[in-house]
């Protein structure tokens, strides 16, 4: 599962710097079961 606190990481690395809405955003417009990560069949 990757949570908002790891998305943030892994954008950060690549030098991006979302915002925690933003990063939301991200994870809701893929987390089919609405658990609030994604999960790896989500994330394929």
């Amino acid at each position: 599962q990757i949570t908002t606190k790891e998305l943030g990481t892994v954008m950060r690395s690549l030098g991006q710097n979302p915002s925690e809405s933003e990063l939301q955003d991200m994870i809701n417009e893929v987390d089919a079961d609405n658990n609030g990560t994604i999960d790896f069949p989500e994330f394929l």
